[in-house]
């Protein structure tokens, strides 16, 4: 093998790895932490809390 075929035979090895900034556990983490954000703003609204306590009160009787 020559120096050429050996830089291209590396380069190889190098464009395999994985693309991005996050591997799959920083997006699974991401977006749990996004969808858990959303949530908190979502159930802190006055009239969100109001619709949800009239749900729950027609099944605690």
């Amino acid at each position: 093998m020559n120096k050429a075929e050996q830089i291209i035979a590396s380069s190889k090895r190098v464009s395999r790895r994985k693309p991005g900034f996050l591997g799959f556990r920083g997006r699974v983490a991401l977006m749990t932490l996004t969808m858990l954000l959303m949530l908190f703003v979502f159930f802190t609204q006055p009239h969100v809390r109001e619709i949800f306590a009239s749900w729950t009160s027609l099944f605690s009787g």
